[in-house]
């Protein structure tokens, strides 16, 4: 499955949009993959999800660079995105990877970005001097779709000669499994929950903290005393004698 990656500044995010729409089947037809960089957060310096954007942007095999004035001031796409893709173009060559400015508006990208010697993909003409959107992007198809088709024959017999399976280039890729999620407690089970915790805390406080003072009986582990033995006379008791009266 080839890999397509299109590098944009978020001020031309608008060209952005409306080329992934004119790429919608060619990604069906030849089953790509399409990645872009996603748009900075306000204040950060560098996109939301960068490594995973990076990681993205080292297996790509086409790579778009929508140039304008203002991605040559976006530091990540000419300090991290333009040498990444030249660098995996200079590792597998023009057989295997291509890189293609687009021009969104007219711009000195061949002196301050690392694009210099890559052919535009639509010609000299920008974006913006087309009479007409569907001129520009009819055109950008049209020849992107014939790299596609020559890129995709040449990874195919590299497949089959190092002997990796080549369906991947006919089928489409399958979707990550989602991710399990907990599902509610019925509200029966909830009830029952509520019940056993609320039988559990009465039996640990009846049988450990509250004291039990009923039944003369009192558990040891509580500071309380039993209450004493009753004691019962071996001889009962006998009524006083009566003295006689000293003598005079």
């Amino acid at each position: 499955m080839l890999r397509l990656y299109i590098s944009c500044a978020p001020a031309d995010k608008p060209y952005l949009d409306t080329l992934l729409k004119w790429l919608g089947p060619l990604k069906e037809k030849y089953f790509l993959r399409i990645w872009h960089n996603p748009a900075p957060l306000p204040g950060a310096a560098v996109p939301y999800q960068w490594d995973a954007m990076l990681s993205n942007l080292e297996e790509a095999h086409i790579y778009l660079f929508l140039t304008s004035d203002q991605s040559l001031k976006a530091g990540y796409i000419q300090q991290e995105e333009v040498p990444r893709a030249r660098a995996q173009y200079a590792e597998h060559g023009d057989r295997y990877v291509r890189i293609f400015p687009i021009l969104v508006s007219p711009s000195r990208w061949e002196k301050h970005s690392g694009l210099a010697g890559f052919k535009p993909l639509g010609g000299s003409k920008t974006l913006a001097e087309w009479k007409t959107d569907e001129s520009g992007y009819q055109l950008l198809v049209h020849r992107l779709e014939d790299v596609v088709q020559e890129l995709r024959r040449n990874w195919m017999e590299e497949y089959h000669r190092i002997g990796l399976p080549i369906e991947a280039f006919s089928h489409p890729e399958l979707p990550p499994p989602a991710a399990a999620t907990l599902k509610p407690i019925p509200g029966w089970a909830g009830l029952v929950l509520l019940l056993v915790i609320f039988y559990m805390v009465t039996s640990w406080y009846l049988s450990g903290c509250a004291p039990r003072m009923y039944h003369l009986y009192a558990p040891e582990s509580l500071p309380y005393q039993p209450l004493p033995e009753r004691y019962f006379r071996e001889n009962p008791m006998q009524p006083p004698e009566e003295v006689p009266p000293r003598p005079e």
